[in-house]
């Protein structure tokens, strides 16, 4: 996986920390495999895999809820990934994807995808965003659509505390 540009910072006063508190914000590329590879490195903790797109306005309002999701569930067991399905070719879309993750001090593994639509859509069943994977302690996994679900955050949410009680 290669560093998009140059490492996103996030100062200590934007976060309201003291400078011992700074956060790093990145958007790192990503393939599919490799995608495959974060998740695994990951067993036997709980993880949210929450797509998302600069131009989709239902997964830019959930993006806070899923910081808070690692803020409250972290210590528990809790690894949440984004990965942004924007075009890697459009430097504005990225850049704003970018900006996005920063306005919400989302300081958690963000990913964007280096292939083309046609590849991934088909991999992940795409049908439309906002989409998660929710994977339980030994990697067994379930997915949530928003167009299934019309309370979509509280499916997720309800499936991520029944994932976090296992052991």
């Amino acid at each position: 996986m290669r560093r998009l540009g140059a490492c996103l910072m996030i100062g200590a006063l934007a976060l309201g920390a003291g400078p011992a508190q700074e956060k790093k914000i990145e958007l790192i590329t990503v393939k599919y495999d490799g995608l495959k590879q974060e998740i695994l490195k990951h067993r036997g903790k709980v993880v949210i895999i929450d797509f998302w797109a600069t131009n989709c306005v239902p997964c830019i309002q959930a993006l806070p809820h899923y910081v808070e999701l690692q803020q409250k569930f972290g210590d528990k067991g809790l690894v949440v990934i984004t990965v942004s399905v924007d075009p890697i070719d459009n430097k504005k879309r990225v850049e704003r994807a970018q900006q996005i993750l920063i306005d919400n001090k989302a300081a958690l593994r963000n990913f964007i995808l280096d292939e083309p639509m046609e590849v991934w859509a088909k991999k992940f069943e795409f049908t439309g965003l906002p989409f998660s994977y929710l994977f339980d302690r030994q990697g067994k996994w379930v997915r949530l659509r928003s167009l299934d679900h019309p309370n979509y955050d509280e499916i997720v949410e309800k499936t991520l505390l029944d994932f976090l009680k296992e052991k």
